[in-house]
């Protein structure tokens, strides 16, 4: 009677544990759960390049307006100012939802970093040309124009919503995201545009008396300033980044994000960050 009993009880058991053998081979079984709402704070570095380039060039359009030299030479458009890259650290925040399908994890994710990217650049530049626009016959002006521009920019708040794609691997999650990336900052730009201006007359050929030159010109220096405290820029984000389960609800991430800002005011910016942070899934 006890062998029966014993060898009843193995057939019992073998299924199951064909099954379970079956399971850890095809690897289908989840090791970690990564679905549901997150949060966590995290903290990093942050590396901008700031192109000031044409920063003033509205201002000096708004001082030359209605001018031929601005619609002949199109003096708004020089290049004035050089790029600077500011950095700087950051401290912040996210919260998200995740759906498991599978091996694959899709979510939505709120991120957001208080930084202080702050930068400045002033310069001038002076050209000479000649203009004949709206003149007499046989007149021309050469201009010799300054122009002198100042402008500078402080970021000091950086939120992004972005869509994450993972790929589970244990406690593991992988996951690249892209995304709109939204900031707030301060911008001041100033321009100085002065010019001089001198008639020379053609000589005319067979020789006649030279025509009478006209009247010389002069203008400024004169500045114009502009400015803005808490405008909103916008861009785009996308980055790669991983999670580390290290409890059922608890996990460390890594990641580094690269966001490019639309053009606000002629001024050009760009932003890497890497961070670390620390999260709890509910």
């Amino acid at each position: 009677m006890r062998w029966v009993i014993c060898a009843l009880v193995v057939l019992g058991f073998a299924p199951r544990a064909f099954a379970g053998d079956f399971d850890i081979l095809r690897g289908s079984q989840p090791t970690y759960h990564w679905g549901g709402v997150y949060g966590g704070v995290q903290g990093g570095y942050s590396s901008a390049v700031v192109n000031f380039g044409t920063a003033a060039g509205s201002e000096i359009a708004f001082l030359l307006r209605n001018t031929a030299i601005e619609q002949d030479q199109q003096i708004s458009q020089w290049t004035v100012l050089g790029p600077r890259s500011p950095t700087s650290t950051s401290l912040g925040g996210f919260i998200g939802y995740n759906v498991e399908w599978e091996d694959v994890i899709l979510g939505l994710e709120l991120n957001y970093n208080r930084v202080s990217l702050s930068a400045s650049s002033s310069d001038s530049i002076s050209r000479s040309f000649s203009d004949s626009t709206n003149l007499p016959a046989g007149h021309h002006y050469f201009y010799t124009v300054n122009v002198g521009g100042q402008s500078s920019l402080q970021v000091t708040d950086i939120a992004t919503f972005r869509a994450r794609a993972g790929w589970e691997a244990g406690n593991f999650l992988p996951y690249a995201f892209a995304g709109l990336a939204v900031g707030r900052a301060d911008i001041s730009t100033s321009a100085t545009v002065s010019y001089s201006a001198f008639d020379a007359p053609d000589v005319q050929t067979p020789p006649t008396p030279q025509l009478i030159p006209m009247a010389p010109l002069s203008f400024g220096p004169v500045t114009q300033t502009d400015g803005q405290n808490g405008a909103l820029i916008y861009g785009f984000a996308t980055g790669l980044g991983m999670d580390v389960g290290l409890l059922p609800n608890v996990f460390l991430r890594g990641e580094f994000e690269y966001i490019y800002f639309a053009p606000v005011d002629g001024l050009h910016l760009s932003a890497a960050s890497a961070r670390v942070g620390a999260g709890i899934k509910f």
